[in-house]
């Protein structure tokens, strides 16, 4: 890096370098002007900067141009000239000349000079809050006993709007470590206002589906970004048994995206696919010592995949009346696959409805 080097950076750095010049250019300009896309033209300055930062290097022009270009972002009105830790743009411009290591920083860092949004979880509980309080205050101030009709109606609209914004919450999945922490906290405040004395729970089997449905959102939406701190070896994988991950691979399928006749065809072939391995299982030929887990392992995925479409498909509101002949033979053909009977009551009253001559 002492001598002048020969050539110029390569194409590929060349089309970054102008890239982010030009952002860079743009961002300047609409903060002098007060401009009023600021944040949206420092937000493509930092996105350009970033990819900037994480290029390969392949020789001592890119490196040299490379070097000007970062420390001239951080020395001056868009940067900073204090490398306080690892992942401060210096140091990875460093790394990445020194050593090679250009690989961009891992999704938690990448907040890092840039404004984080609000976790739009907190906005949902705090309006759910105010819901519940207002609910609350306006069954304190009226009589126990001889309510006007106006007051009902007002009771009413208040008791609607506090499950409106508690449902809210349960469709929000938070983005930061604080909502998640919030969200456990709502939903001990919502157990709680449902638990009496004795210790019995009102409608506990819907408030605790929600609860689980906005958890298992949550984790989901987490699923991937928790690999351990920097120095700290990964925890050892636990050993799941083949219904584990049967169940694990079945809850991968999406049925959100299928119509109800899709659903029942969909319906109707895993319960052949069931049967089939079920059958294979019980051969006295099957050599489970070549086969091992596998037979168990499809049967077990299959039963697991048929219960999640028919859930999905009893779950759904039919338009025409093929639509309802098709749910209902799915949920029929799965209550006596179960139970060997209808045991189920709310299925019995939808067949007489539905079928009755």
């Amino acid at each position: 890096m002492s001598r002048k080097p020969a050539g110029k950076p390569s194409a590929a750095l060349a089309a970054l370098l102008a890239a982010h010049e030009m952002a860079y250019g743009y961002a300047l300009y609409a903060e002098a002007y007060g401009m009023p896309d600021l944040a949206e033209r420092r937000q493509a300055e930092e996105e350009a900067f970033r990819a900037l930062l994480h290029s390969p290097l392949h020789s001592d022009a890119d490196r040299a141009a490379y070097a000007a270009a970062v420390i001239s972002r951080q020395g001056n009105s868009r940067g900073d000239d204090t490398a306080a830790d690892r992942d401060h743009p210096m140091a990875v411009a460093f790394r990445n000349i020194t050593f090679g290591e250009h690989a961009r920083e891992p999704k938690e860092m990448r907040h890092l000079g840039r404004e984080v949004a609000p976790d739009p979880i907190l906005a949902a509980i705090a309006a759910s809050k105010a819901a519940t309080a207002a609910f609350d205050a306006f069954e304190a101030a009226i009589p126990g006993e001889g309510v006007s009709p106006e007051q009902s109606r007002h009771e009413g609209a208040l008791c609607e709007a506090d499950m409106k914004a508690q449902k809210a919450v349960w469709q929000t999945v938070p983005t930061t470590q604080a909502g998640r922490r919030a969200l456990v906290e709502f939903a001990r405040f919502r157990v709680a206002r449902v638990t009496h004395p004795d210790g019995d729970v009102d409608d506990a089997g819907h408030v605790l589906g929600r609860i689980l449905d906005a958890f298992s959102a949550m984790v989901a939406a987490d699923w991937g970004n928790t690999a351990p701190p920097i120095g700290e070896p990964a925890p050892a994988p636990v050993a799941l048994d083949y219904a584990e991950r049967a169940k694990l691979s079945a809850e991968q399928i999406e049925l959100s995206g299928l119509d109800v006749l899709s659903l029942a065809h969909l319906f109707e072939a895993f319960q052949a696919v069931r049967f089939s391995w079920e059958g294979v299982v019980a051969r006295s030929y099957c050599d489970r010592g070549q086969l091992g887990d596998l037979p168990d392992f499809e049967s077990e995925r299959a039963a697991f995949a048929l219960a999640r479409i028919a859930e999905e498909i009893a779950s759904r509101t039919p338009s025409t009346d093929e639509q309802r002949d098709e749910i209902l033979m799915s949920r029929t053909s799965y209550e006596m696959m179960c139970n060997g009977r209808i045991h189920d009551n709310t299925l019995l009253a939808d067949i007489t409805r539905a079928w009755t001559v």
